[in-house]
């Protein structure tokens, strides 16, 4: 690099920090507001959890721990003549939930009950296998379930049953609220808690936690006297059972039992007789075939959905101090008089196979489990809306890009494109290596006339545009080098205007990133048409590891305060980061990232011919991919509307200059 070159990019760091303490000093004061506005309410919560957690502390180990009914005494409980003694155990095995669990831990612990579980006298054991998406992994369980000899119920998974669910809109406070100063004041817990509520119907019809436990309780009742509807992991060693046969025999008057679980760190500790058995985790339930009462199908996975069960049976334990939320389902009416639900031997819990990384702990806590689990029903629906998206093409323009191939004409304007975008090419290049006067275009331009290049390159015949092959790729490899000399993974938040034509060693501004996602998006297209690409494996894989880090970037700057003031920029960005989650790969934040837009853009068309057209091709997309993976956008009557074929890169017109 040329002296003036090194005195220029050391001008810019000096110039650029100040910037990092700044965004030290908003993040310190943003945190500091936040705390300071949280409501009452969340303080009288953490009093009240402080309170149970001492009361707890002061009564003995098994009365704190262990569930109680409010009914009557167990032991003066009278035995039904009525009622015989056979035993149906339903486990229900759904899809595996990353993070939460790990990946193939169903068929993994599936194994270990077939091989080390007793057979236990006067219990039926069988499966339900509950809408496992998977097709292969279904397969796979119900070839080791008949390879064993033991019986199975399937509840399907049908897709445009599943794509039919709606989002639950309903449940936030406002259409604007991901964008409002109320939602900006909650603690992350509690963002984490809206954002999963809006996935409740899909949640309950993939995950089906208390559907698939009522349809447990429906098959078992026709087969046994008491029934079972157990968690998948769920393990009874042979003294657990028999103390679990003998309560519900000795009570059997009673139509309910609660079975304490015990959550286990190695699967292979329920292997030792001498094991000290000490649970204290949410127990499971024992059914009379004759019980009345079913699960609330309203409650979703990792909000409760047993728990209601228990509110409702009058089950006392720690959940009687959990309060509801905002964005809870309400709950029914505790039953009265309330019905006795004596204990009934105890139950393990196999582990999921993740361990807490924030401790020594081999088994998840209960906030890490919380975190997990909300992250893991995101995770699971999104990348069932992935799979059933069209991902024939991963490039948002692909009918622009092609349209060349179907107009003589086009390809006349685009040869006369490239020759001007080439002189401005070269141009930026002399002067990069060389010095001398500036390229007369802005950074923008530069990387717009890297596009219009490429396309033309890959449209045109090679021979039509002769340098521009080993041009496009010497630029890709300069700009997007490794280290401190290449082009930096990160936004550019400050207003100040870089030398003109800058790109290595800089960060980039909106306005330039949206360009390189252009970039990316022809390369996707060219990509997915099996169109020879002028630039190398190796160049192209410089600039996907860029794009991969800047990722990882750009969701902690996009809702900055420097950039939320510039509403344009901010559009700019969201369209980058729409078209680079679906060029990565389909991330499943891209359905998160829908989802926030259909909240914040319900707005009314903005006037003005750049902001208007930004605005319509920011809704374009939008509707194009949520569309495409059946993510609803309430009131979309409202926005910009543009077909995707209609849909046009915002790339910028090479300057009049290079023309002549």
């Amino acid at each position: 690099m040329p002296y003036h070159r090194f005195i220029q990019a050391n001008l810019d760091r000096l110039l650029d920090s100040p910037e990092k303490a700044l965004l030290r000093v908003t993040k310190a004061k943003r945190r500091a507001q936040t705390f300071a506005k949280r409501s009452g309410r969340w303080v009288k919560r953490r009093w009240l959890l402080r309170s149970t957690s001492q009361f707890k502390a002061s009564t003995s180990r098994s009365q704190a721990l262990v569930p109680t009914s409010r009914g009557s005494d167990p032991t003066d409980l009278l035995t039904a003549e009525d009622r015989g003694s056979r035993f149906v155990l339903y486990r229900i095995i759904g899809n595996d939930l990353y993070p939460r669990h790990n990946e193939g831990q169903s068929l993994a612990n599936l194994r270990f009950i077939l091989e080390h579980e007793s057979q236990f006298e006067g219990c039926e054991k069988r499966w339900l296998l509950n809408r496992i998406r998977d097709q292969s992994k279904l397969q796979g369980l119900i070839e080791v379930l008949e390879s064993y000899g033991y019986g199975y119920d399937v509840i399907p998974f049908e897709l445009e049953a599943f794509k039919a669910a709606l989002w639950d809109w309903n449940v936030l406070p406002s259409p604007d609220y991901f964008v409002s100063k109320a939602y900006l004041r909650l603690n992350r817990s509690q963002r984490e808690g809206f954002e999963v509520a809006l996935y409740r119907n899909k949640n309950n019809y993939l995950m089906n936690n208390n559907g698939a436990r009522n349809k447990a309780l429906d098959l078992g009742r026709a087969r046994a006297d008491w029934v079972l509807p157990w968690d998948g992991n769920c393990f009874l060693t042979a003294s657990g059972w028999e103390s679990l046969q003998s309560a519900v025999l000795r009570q059997s008057s009673a139509d309910y039992f609660h079975v304490p679980m015990l959550r286990v760190s190695d699967n292979s500790q329920l292997l030792d007789p001498l094991l000290d058995a000490q649970p204290r985790d949410e127990p499971q339930l024992v059914f009379a075939a004759s019980a009345s009462e079913r699960f609330n199908e309203d409650f979703p996975y990792g909000r409760r959905p047993k728990v209601e069960m228990f509110w409702r049976l009058g089950l006392q334990g720690p959940w009687d101090a959990w309060m509801d939320e905002v964005w809870d389902q309400p709950r029914r009416p505790s039953l009265e008089p309330t019905p006795p639900c004596p204990r009934a031997g105890w139950v393990a819990r196999l582990h999921s196979g993740v361990s807490d990384s924030k401790s020594t702990a081999a088994v998840l806590s209960q906030q890490s489990r919380y975190s997990a689990r909300n992250a893991a029903i995101k995770i699971s629906i999104n990348q069932a809306l992935l799979s059933a998206g069209n991902l024939n093409s991963r490039s948002a323009y692909q009918s622009y890009w092609s349209s060349p191939l179907l107009d003589d004409s086009q390809c006349q304007w685009l040869q006369y494109q490239a020759g001007a975008s080439e002189k401005l090419l070269l141009a930026w290049q002399h002067w990069w290596d060389q010095g001398g006067p500036p390229p007369k275009a802005s950074t923008e331009e530069v990387i717009s006339a890297y596009c219009h290049l490429l396309w033309s390159h890959i449209i045109l015949k090679p021979d039509q545009i002769p340098r521009a092959t080993c041009l496009l790729d010497q630029l890709v490899g300069l700009w997007f080098a490794e280290g401190k000399q290449g082009l930096q993974p990160r936004l550019r938040l400050l207003r100040r205007r870089l030398f003109s034509g800058r790109l290595p060693g800089t960060s980039p501004s909106a306005s330039v990133v949206l360009q390189l996602a252009l970039l990316s998006d022809l390369l996707s297209w060219c990509e997915c048409q099996d169109m020879k690409s002028p630039i190398s494996p190796e160049s192209i894989g410089l600039f996907k590891c860029w794009t991969e880090q800047f990722m990882n970037h750009l969701p902690n700057v996009i809702g900055h305060p420097w950039v939320t003031a510039r509403p344009e920029d901010q559009q700019d960005l969201y369209i980058v980061e729409l078209l680079f989650r679906q060029h990565t790969g389909c991330s499943t934040e891209l359905i998160d990232l829908l989802l926030r837009l259909g909240c914040q853009y319900r707005i009314a068309r903005s006037t003005g011919g750049e902001t208007e057209s930004r605005i319509a091709n920011l809704h374009g997309l939008m509707l194009k991919y949520a569309d495409q993976y059946g993510v609803h956008i309430p009131d979309a009557e409202h926005l910009d509307k543009t077909s995707s074929s209609e849909l046009f890169p915002p790339l910028l017109p090479i300057p009049a200059f290079y023309f002549q």
